[in-house]
Protein backbone atom coordinates (compact mmCIF):
# COMPACT_ATOMS: atom_id res chain seq x y z
CA UNK A 1 0.00 0.00 0.00
CA UNK A 2 2.79 2.42 0.81
CA UNK A 3 4.37 1.87 -2.60
CA UNK A 4 1.07 2.70 -4.36
CA UNK A 5 0.67 5.86 -2.28
CA UNK A 6 4.15 7.00 -3.26
CA UNK A 7 3.48 6.41 -6.97
CA UNK A 8 0.18 8.30 -6.74
CA UNK A 9 1.90 11.23 -5.05
CA UNK A 10 4.64 11.38 -7.68
CA UNK A 11 2.06 11.19 -10.46
CA UNK A 12 0.10 14.05 -8.93
CA UNK A 13 3.22 16.19 -8.54
CA UNK A 14 4.06 15.53 -12.17
CA UNK A 15 0.53 16.53 -13.23
CA UNK A 16 0.79 19.74 -11.25
CA UNK A 17 4.18 20.60 -12.75
CA UNK A 18 2.93 19.99 -16.29
CA UNK A 19 -0.20 22.04 -15.62
CA UNK A 20 1.93 24.92 -14.35
CA UNK A 21 4.05 24.88 -17.52
CA UNK A 22 0.91 24.84 -19.69
CA UNK A 23 -0.56 27.83 -17.85
CA UNK A 24 2.71 29.78 -18.12
CA UNK A 25 2.65 29.14 -21.87
CA UNK A 26 -0.80 30.72 -22.15
CA UNK A 27 -0.78 33.40 -19.44
CA UNK A 28 2.87 33.89 -18.44
CA UNK A 29 4.30 33.47 -14.95
CA UNK A 30 2.12 36.32 -13.62
CA UNK A 31 -0.95 34.38 -14.70
CA UNK A 32 0.17 31.32 -12.77
CA UNK A 33 -1.92 31.00 -9.61
CA UNK A 34 -2.59 28.06 -7.35
CA UNK A 35 -6.28 28.39 -8.22
CA UNK A 36 -5.52 28.12 -11.95
CA UNK A 37 -3.24 25.12 -11.40
CA UNK A 38 -5.79 23.34 -9.24
CA UNK A 39 -8.48 23.93 -11.87
CA UNK A 40 -6.25 22.64 -14.68
CA UNK A 41 -5.39 19.48 -12.74
CA UNK A 42 -8.94 19.00 -11.49
CA UNK A 43 -8.25 19.16 -7.76
CA UNK A 44 -8.92 21.60 -4.93
CA UNK A 45 -6.37 24.19 -3.81
CA UNK A 46 -6.25 22.40 -0.46
CA UNK A 47 -5.20 19.21 -2.26
CA UNK A 48 -2.56 21.19 -4.14
CA UNK A 49 -0.97 22.31 -0.88
CA UNK A 50 -0.64 18.71 0.24
CA UNK A 51 2.00 18.33 -2.47
CA UNK A 52 3.64 21.79 -2.60
CA UNK A 53 4.23 24.57 -0.08
CA UNK A 54 3.67 27.46 -2.49
CA UNK A 55 3.88 28.59 -6.13
CA UNK A 56 7.68 28.82 -6.11
CA UNK A 57 7.84 25.23 -4.88
CA UNK A 58 5.70 24.24 -7.87
CA UNK A 59 7.99 26.16 -10.23
CA UNK A 60 10.99 24.36 -8.75
CA UNK A 61 9.34 21.03 -9.59
CA UNK A 62 8.50 22.33 -13.07
CA UNK A 63 12.13 23.27 -13.71
CA UNK A 64 13.21 19.87 -12.44
CA UNK A 65 10.84 18.10 -14.84
CA UNK A 66 11.22 20.49 -17.79
CA UNK A 67 13.50 18.14 -19.68
CA UNK A 68 11.51 14.96 -19.04
CA UNK A 69 10.88 13.13 -22.28
CA UNK A 70 13.69 15.04 -23.96
CA UNK A 71 16.38 13.26 -21.93
CA UNK A 72 15.12 9.84 -22.99
CA UNK A 73 15.12 10.82 -26.67
CA UNK A 74 18.66 12.20 -26.44
CA UNK A 75 19.85 9.04 -24.68
CA UNK A 76 18.40 6.97 -27.53
CA UNK A 77 20.32 9.09 -30.04
CA UNK A 78 23.53 8.72 -28.04
CA UNK A 79 23.20 4.93 -28.06
CA UNK A 80 22.50 4.79 -31.80
CA UNK A 81 25.04 4.04 -34.53
CA UNK A 82 24.62 7.34 -36.40
CA UNK A 83 27.77 9.46 -37.02
CA UNK A 84 28.87 11.61 -34.08
CA UNK A 85 28.18 14.88 -35.90
CA UNK A 86 24.62 13.72 -36.57
CA UNK A 87 24.23 13.02 -32.85
CA UNK A 88 25.10 16.64 -32.05
CA UNK A 89 22.64 17.86 -34.69
CA UNK A 90 19.92 15.54 -33.36
CA UNK A 91 20.50 16.86 -29.83
CA UNK A 92 20.10 20.43 -31.10
CA UNK A 93 16.93 19.73 -33.08
CA UNK A 94 15.38 17.61 -30.31
CA UNK A 95 15.79 20.56 -27.93
CA UNK A 96 13.97 22.83 -30.37
CA UNK A 97 11.24 20.25 -30.91
CA UNK A 98 10.78 19.92 -27.14
CA UNK A 99 10.48 23.69 -26.73
CA UNK A 100 8.03 23.90 -29.64
CA UNK A 101 5.84 21.30 -27.93
CA UNK A 102 6.03 23.16 -24.59
CA UNK A 103 5.49 26.87 -25.23
CA UNK A 104 5.73 27.63 -21.52
CA UNK A 105 9.46 26.85 -21.47
CA UNK A 106 10.80 30.14 -22.90
CA UNK A 107 8.27 32.21 -20.97
CA UNK A 108 9.34 30.50 -17.76
CA UNK A 109 13.12 30.42 -18.19
CA UNK A 110 13.34 34.07 -19.30
CA UNK A 111 11.03 35.37 -16.54
CA UNK A 112 11.92 37.72 -13.69
CA UNK A 113 10.47 35.13 -11.32
CA UNK A 114 13.56 33.03 -11.98
CA UNK A 115 16.24 35.58 -12.87
CA UNK A 116 15.52 38.08 -10.08
CA UNK A 117 12.82 37.02 -7.64
CA UNK A 118 14.00 33.63 -6.42
CA UNK A 119 17.59 32.55 -5.85
CA UNK A 120 16.71 28.86 -5.54
CA UNK A 121 14.90 28.86 -8.91
CA UNK A 122 17.78 30.75 -10.52
CA UNK A 123 20.34 28.25 -9.22
CA UNK A 124 18.18 25.32 -10.38
CA UNK A 125 17.94 26.70 -13.91
CA UNK A 126 21.67 27.44 -13.95
CA UNK A 127 22.44 23.87 -12.86
CA UNK A 128 20.24 22.55 -15.68
CA UNK A 129 21.99 24.74 -18.25
CA UNK A 130 25.47 23.87 -16.98
CA UNK A 131 24.68 20.16 -17.03
CA UNK A 132 23.37 20.32 -20.58
CA UNK A 133 26.37 22.38 -21.67
CA UNK A 134 28.75 19.81 -20.20
CA UNK A 135 27.01 16.97 -22.03
CA UNK A 136 27.24 18.87 -25.31
CA UNK A 137 30.90 19.64 -24.64
CA UNK A 138 31.61 15.92 -24.17
CA UNK A 139 29.80 15.06 -27.41
CA UNK A 140 31.74 17.69 -29.34
CA UNK A 141 35.08 16.61 -27.84
CA UNK A 142 34.35 12.98 -28.77
CA UNK A 143 33.50 13.99 -32.33
CA UNK A 144 36.64 16.10 -32.50
CA UNK A 145 38.80 13.18 -31.36
CA UNK A 146 37.51 11.23 -34.37
CA UNK A 147 38.64 13.94 -36.75
CA UNK A 148 35.15 15.21 -37.58
CA UNK A 149 35.60 18.65 -36.01
CA UNK A 150 38.44 21.10 -36.56
CA UNK A 151 41.26 20.63 -34.02
CA UNK A 152 41.43 24.37 -33.29
CA UNK A 153 37.82 24.44 -32.05
CA UNK A 154 37.37 24.58 -28.26
CA UNK A 155 34.62 22.07 -27.30
CA UNK A 156 33.39 24.17 -24.38
CA UNK A 157 33.01 27.27 -26.56
CA UNK A 158 31.28 25.25 -29.30
CA UNK A 159 28.83 23.85 -26.72
CA UNK A 160 28.01 27.33 -25.40
CA UNK A 161 27.47 28.55 -28.97
CA UNK A 162 25.02 25.72 -29.59
CA UNK A 163 23.10 26.49 -26.39
CA UNK A 164 23.11 30.15 -27.37
CA UNK A 165 21.49 29.25 -30.69
CA UNK A 166 18.75 27.35 -28.86
CA UNK A 167 18.10 30.15 -26.37
CA UNK A 168 18.12 32.93 -28.97
CA UNK A 169 15.76 31.04 -31.26
CA UNK A 170 13.45 30.27 -28.33
CA UNK A 171 13.37 33.93 -27.27
CA UNK A 172 12.66 35.17 -30.82
CA UNK A 173 10.00 32.51 -31.22
CA UNK A 174 8.28 33.53 -27.98
CA UNK A 175 8.47 37.26 -28.77
CA UNK A 176 6.94 36.54 -32.19
CA UNK A 177 4.02 34.72 -30.52
CA UNK A 178 5.24 31.33 -31.77
CA UNK A 179 4.55 32.39 -35.37
CA UNK A 180 7.37 30.47 -37.09
CA UNK A 181 8.74 26.94 -37.09
CA UNK A 182 11.59 26.44 -34.64
CA UNK A 183 12.67 23.33 -36.55
CA UNK A 184 13.02 25.21 -39.86
CA UNK A 185 14.88 28.10 -38.25
CA UNK A 186 17.06 25.63 -36.38
CA UNK A 187 18.03 23.74 -39.52
CA UNK A 188 19.13 26.98 -41.17
CA UNK A 189 21.30 27.91 -38.19
CA UNK A 190 22.69 24.40 -37.95
CA UNK A 191 23.91 24.45 -41.55
CA UNK A 192 25.99 27.53 -40.78
CA UNK A 193 27.19 26.19 -37.42
CA UNK A 194 28.32 22.95 -39.05
CA UNK A 195 30.36 24.84 -41.65
CA UNK A 196 32.26 26.54 -38.82
CA UNK A 197 33.12 23.25 -37.12
CA UNK A 198 33.88 20.93 -40.02
CA UNK A 199 37.58 20.36 -40.82
CA UNK A 200 38.89 22.62 -43.57
CA UNK A 201 39.42 20.84 -46.88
Amino acid sequence: MKKTSKVDRETRRDQIGRAALKIVGVSGVKGLTTAAIAKEVGISEAALYRHFKNKDDILLETLDKIGDGLKEKIEEVMKSDIPCFEKIKANFLLNLEHIENNVGIPRLVFSDQIHINNELLREKLLDNINGHSKRLETMIATCQSKGNIRPDIEPKAAAIMLLGMIQTLAMRWSLNNFSFSLAEAGNHLWNNYEKCLRPLK
